[in-house]
């Protein structure tokens, strides 16, 4: 416990890494080793291999020190923070004191270890000779950071919008999920009410529903047959439940594939058209449902009777249609057409959606 104690202040060797970012490290390791290549490369081939290491590795021990000043104290200090006029003078003596440090060193390298024509040149030098050469390392450096800096911050900021967006529709399918199955017990509690036959075979269906949408709806897209089945069991409920006085049609076109959908997508049109079209008029409403699947392209065309004049939905009128609608937008942007059409005798929606 007291060795525990005592070596609390010492941080975890992998934390460490994590929170310092070894990635960084050699990313910047990379940097210094092409950018000096450069400079290798001249050396050598004006003045051969002798002492050309020896003088790059002076060198680096100027302008790294320069470069890592100018972005972590000159730049976010004086530049981000508007201090312009300090920041310019700030900046030119950095560039005169690197130029300086990088001369004084050069000339304390002992002559023996130098190449005669490289020595040559370093005699001719001056304290200002690599203030340009300095300048231009800044510029250079400086762009990178901040050009990686804003790819690293917009791609945090797209997946901040991916998550807020994957929240919002988790939260549009809570929504959904509950309001069908409100409906559609409330169909199961109209046939105990008149002691059907038909309420076995109802339930089955339910179970299958329910497994559905409490399992295969919670992992993403789902092969558009499954969709389709869990709309055949719904619109087969409703028939039941309502029997052969009420006109209700169901077709299907096209051939299916192995093209996948969002789940529960389409059931809010059609529990609308019979919230509407069927349950508000009992006596003659009607409801038609016509589904087509081409090249990866579903399409939905569902009308449906409207109810009498004096019926009246306390203004509870498509909770299902407004989320739906967003998560269309959510999940298929420009992917997608509705068209919603009132008419005098009529209601009538229209979906077309691009399963690519």
């Amino acid at each position: 416990m007291l060795l525990t104690r005592q070596f609390r202040f010492l941080p975890d060797p992998e934390k460490w890494f994590e929170a310092r970012g070894v990635n960084r490290f050699f990313l910047h390791l990379l940097f210094w080793v092409v950018w000096l290549s450069r400079t290798y490369y001249d050396l050598v081939s004006l003045y051969g291999w002798d002492g050309s290491l020896l003088f790059l590795g002076v060198y680096a021990c100027s302008q790294v020190p320069m470069v890592y000043f100018h972005l972590y104290v000159l730049a976010p200090r004086l530049l981000h923070r508007r201090k312009y006029f300090i920041y310019i003078l700030a900046t030119i003596s950095l560039l005169f004191v690197y130029s300086y440090v990088n001369f004084s060193m050069l000339k304390l390298i002992p002559h023996s270890l130098l190449p005669v024509s490289l020595e040559g040149y370093i005699k001719l030098l001056n304290p200002r000779y690599d203030v340009f050469e300095g300048f231009f390392t800044l510029i250079i450096t400086y762009s990178l950071k901040y050009a990686w800096q804003a790819v690293a911050t917009k791609n945090k900021l797209l997946e901040l919008q991916k998550n807020n967006l994957m929240l919002e529709l988790n939260a549009l399918k809570a929504q959904i999920n509950p309001h069908f199955l409100f409906n559609t017990l409330n169909n199961i509690y109209s046939l105990s009410i008149k002691k059907s036959d038909q309420a076995p075979e109802m339930i089955l269906k339910l179970s299958d529903m329910m497994r559905y949408v409490l399992y295969d709806c919670n992992s993403g897209p789902v092969p558009v047959e499954k969709e389709i089945q869990f709309i055949n069991n719904y619109i087969e409920l409703e028939k039941i439940r309502h029997g052969e006085h009420i006109d209700i049609r169901f077709s299907l076109s096209g051939k299916l594939d192995n093209s996948k959908i969002e789940p529960l997508l389409l059931i809010p049109f059609i529990e609308n058209s019979f919230k509407h079209g069927v349950n508000a008029k009992m006596e003659n409403g009607w409801v038609d449902v016509n589904l087509n699947i081409f090249r990866k392209k579903i399409t939905m065309n569902v009308i449906n009777s409207l109810p009498d004049a004096s019926f009246n939905n306390n203004g509870k009128s498509g909770i299902g249609l407004i989320n739906v609608k967003k998560r269309l937008d959510l999940i298929y942007p420009h992917q997608y057409q509705l068209q919603i059409q009132p008419m005098n005798d009529h209601f009538e929606v229209n979906l077309e959606i691009n399963l690519n």
